[in-house]
């Protein structure tokens, strides 16, 4: 972990969101995106920063490879606890990977979904399926060693 001091932190936030024109009031996905990223690298930083930072953008990487594939137009709307199970029910990386999605949480104690993309307006219930970390760690693997040296060719 990196250490911070608080002051250079706030420094780093208040640049990031400067940098990625947002604020702490996103109008859009795209916006909320870039908050994320704003205020992830920063949190990470600190001392309190429970979890791992590349988890959370691989996690990330890997819903949105699936939402392309497989989850139409949005907007859409996730639920916590099926997302946290792709990752050992680790809650946090969870919401730190719907947030890089552009997703917020709703409020809606009676709404069908935990976050989503448009708070406040209807949208399409997305439910993961279980080996999709998995899966998307075999295609980088397989990706990995098409690019890697074959052995022969390092000898001397």
């Amino acid at each position: 972990m990196i250490y911070i001091p608080p002051a250079m932190r706030a420094k780093l936030y208040l640049s990031m969101c400067e940098a990625l024109e947002v604020n702490d009031t996103p109008k859009s996905p795209e916006e909320a995106q870039r908050l994320a990223l704003a205020q992830l690298v920063t949190g990470y930083t600190g001392e309190e920063g429970n979890f791992a930072l590349h988890e959370a953008f691989r996690l990330a990487d890997a819903l949105a490879y699936w939402l392309i594939d497989y989850g139409d137009e949005g907007p859409h709307g996730f639920s916590i606890a099926n997302v946290a199970c792709l990752v050992g029910g680790d809650r946090d990386i969870a919401k730190a990977a719907l947030r890089l999605l552009g997703a917020r949480p709703t409020f809606d104690v009676d709404g069908p979904d935990d976050w989503s993309t448009a708070p406040g307006l209807r949208s399409k219930s997305i439910r993961f399926p279980c080996d999709i970390l998995v899966n998307r760690l075999r295609c980088e693997l397989e990706e990995a060693q098409s690019f890697a040296i074959p052995r022969r060719c390092i000898s001397s």
